[in-house]
C-alpha cells in the first residue's frame, strides 16, 4: 500500500469523525476541560474518579446489533452489579477516541482485526481490550432471487452491463463506518468504475433493501452478520476473492485505562459476556417484531444459567 493511499484512507476515516452526535461532544468538552486537541494523549493517565456514584458512559452506534448488545450489557451492569450506566450514541470513530481519552468508559463495537484496523492502531495502547463478545462477517449482499449464475462475485461487477442491472449503485451505511471504508476500497481494488457507493445509515440501508425485495428488484447492499435481515430475508454475500472485507471478525469490548481497578466486577463481567451468533440473529429479529427492550428482557429471562456465568463466573 503506497503512502498516498494510506493518507487518503486516513483522511476518509477522519472525515467520518465529524458525524458524532452532540451528546458525546458535550460530554467530551465537559470532561476534558481546556483540552482542545481531539487526539488522545499518548501519556494519558487513568482517571481516578469514584465511578460508583456516577453513571458509566457506554458508547454505542445506531446499528441493530449494537443497540441490542449495549442494552443487554447496560441492563446487567445496572441490575446485577448495582452500577449506574448511561448509553451514549456516537459515530464509531469518535467512540474509539473518546474511550482512549477517558470521555467514554466503555464501547462494545470494536470490529477486529480488519474492519476497524485503522481506528484500533491509533489507540490500541491507550485502552483495555476486554475480549470478544460475538463474531461477525461483513461484505456486499444480494437477495437470493438474484441468480447465482448471473453474479456470485464482486469482481463480476466490472462488467458495465451487469453493473447497470443494479443501477450502478451499492447501498451503503454510515460514512464513518469500517464497512463503508472497506466498500470504498473494494470499488478501487476491483476497478468498479461503473459503480457508486451510496452512504446512508444502517436503518436506511435495511429499508431500501426491504423495498427492493418487495418489488423483486436487483440490489447490492453493504451488510454484516449478525443482523435481523438474515433471519427475515433470504440473502447471500458476494464472494470477495481479494479479501477486502477480511474473514470472520470478532467484536470486542473496550474500556478506558483504569476502569478495571475502579469497577473490576464490571470489566470481569464484560470479559465473560459472549453471545452465540445464532442466538443473536434471532434476538435481533425479535427486537424488530417487538422492541429491543422487550427482546433483551425475554432473552435474559430465558437464559438464567448463562447470565449467572456472565455475572459471577460460576459455571
Amino acid at each position: 500500500m503506497t503512502k498516498q493511499h494510506l493518507w487518503k484512507r486516513r483522511s476518509l476515516l477522519m472525515a467520518g469523525l465529524g458525524l458524532a452526535g452532540s451528546s458525546l461532544v458535550s460530554i467530551a468538552r465537559q470532561s476534558s476541560g481546556d483540552q482542545t486537541n481531539n487526539e488522545p494523549s499518548q501519556n494519558a493517565a487513568p482517571k481516578t474518579v469514584d465511578v460508583r456514584n456516577q453513571p458509566l458512559r457506554l458508547g454505542w452506534s445506531a446499528w441493530s446489533d449494537a443497540e441490542v448488545v449495549s442494552l443487554m450489557a447496560a441492563e446487567l451492569i445496572r441490575s446485577a452489579l448495582n452500577q449506574p450506566v448511561e448509553r451514549v450514541m456516537a459515530d464509531i470513530g469518535i467512540q474509539y477516541q473518546s474511550v482512549a481519552r477517558g470521555d467514554l468508559d466503555l464501547m462494545l463495537m470494536a470490529w477486529l482485526p480488519a474492519t476497524h484496523r485503522d481506528y484500533w492502531n491509533r489507540i490500541r495502547d491507550q485502552v483495555l481490550d476486554l475480549g470478544p463478545i460475538y463474531s461477525g462477517t461483513l461484505g456486499w449482499i444480494v437477495p437470493d432471487y438474484v441468480p447465482n449464475d448471473a453474479i456470485s462475485s464482486i469482481r463480476q461487477l466490472s462488467d458495465p452491463a451487469l453493473a447497470s442491472q443494479f443501477d450502478n449503485r451499492v447501498q451503503g451505511i454510515d460514512p464513518g463506518s469500517g464497512l463503508n471504508q472497506a466498500s470504498l476500497d473494494a470499488l478501487k481494488r476491483y476497478r468498479l468504475n461503473n459503480m457508486e457507493l451510496v452512504p446512508s445509515s444502517s436503518a436506511a440501508m435495511a429499508a431500501v433493501l426491504a423495498q427492493a425485495i418487495e418489488q423483486e428488484r436487483w440490489l447490492i447492499a453493504t451488510s454484516w452478520t449478525p443482523h435481523w435481515m438474515f433471519a427475515r430475508f433470504k440473502l447471500r454475500f458476494l464472494e470477495d476473492p481479494e479479501r477486502v472485507f477480511g474473514g470472520t471478525e470478532r467484536i470486542h469490548a473496550l474500556a478506558r485505562l483504569g476502569l478495571d481497578q475502579q469497577v473490576p466486577d464490571v470489566t470481569d463481567f464484560l470479559s465473560r459476556f459472549h453471545l452465540p451468533s445464532e442466538d443473536l440473529d434471532q434476538l435481533l429479529l425479535q427486537a424488530q417484531t417487538t422492541s429491543p427492550d422487550d427482546a433483551v428482557t425475554a432473552y435474559l429471562a430465558n437464559h438464567p444459567k448463562r447470565v449467572e456465568y456472565w455475572i459471577t463466573g460460576n459455571l
